[in-house]
C-alpha cells in the first residue's frame, strides 16, 4: 500500500514539475508589450519614473496640436491591431516644462514620433508627420510589428 502512495506521489510530482516548467517556457517567448491599443498620457514626471523604473514599450511624443488627434487616433488603431498599448507624452501638458527638453523626462525620441523603447534605450522611431493621415496608419502597423519581432521576442 505505501508503494501505491509513493508511485502516486511521484506522478503527482511530475506532473507539477512538467507544468510549471511548461508555463516558464511559454511565457520566455511572449511579448513584453501586450495590450489592447490603449495610450496612457503620462504626465512628464510620471513618464520620468516610467523610464527610468521600466522604459520598455511605445512611447508618442506629441508636440503638433493641430495633427495630435490624427495622430493618436493613427496610432491607436496600428496599436490594436498588434495587441500592443503605449505612453503617451504631449509637449502641451500642463506640467510639462518648457524650459528642459524631452531627454529630461527620459524620452529621447524626436517630437511627433512613436518610439520603441527597451529598459531605457530608444530603439527606432517613426515620424508621424512624414506621411500623408492615408498611409499613416498602414506605415506605424508596419513599425510596430517589426518592432514587436525585433525587439520583443526570443
Amino acid at each position: 500500500m505505501n508503494r501505491k502512495y509513493g508511485l502516486i506521489s511521484l506522478i503527482a510530482g511530475l506532473v507539477l514539475v512538467l507544468g510549471i516548467g511548461s508555463v516558464f517556457v511559454f511565457s520566455q517567448g511572449s511579448s513584453e508589450v501586450k495590450g489592447n491599443g490603449n495610450i496612457e498620457e503620462l504626465s512628464p514626471q510620471a513618464m520620468k519614473k516610467f523610464m527610468k523604473e521600466n522604459g520598455t514599450g511605445f512611447v508618442i511624443y506629441t508636440f503638433d496640436e493641430e495633427n495630435r488627434d490624427t495622430y493618436l487616433y493613427s496610432v491607436k488603431k496600428a496599436m490594436e491591431n498588434n495587441n500592443v498599448e503605449g505612453k503617451e507624452l504631449n509637449s502641451h501638458h500642463p506640467s510639462f516644462d518648457g524650459s528642459r527638453d524631452q531627454i529630461y523626462y527620459g524620452v529621447r525620441q524626436q517630437t511627433d514620433t512613436l518610439a520603441v523603447y527597451k529598459d531605457g534605450e530608444m530603439k527606432k522611431q517613426i515620424n508621424l508627420d512624414k506621411y500623408e493621415p492615408s498611409q499613416l496608419e498602414a506605415e506605424l502597423d508596419h513599425f510596430i510589428q517589426v518592432s514587436k519581432e525585433t525587439y520583443f521576442t526570443d
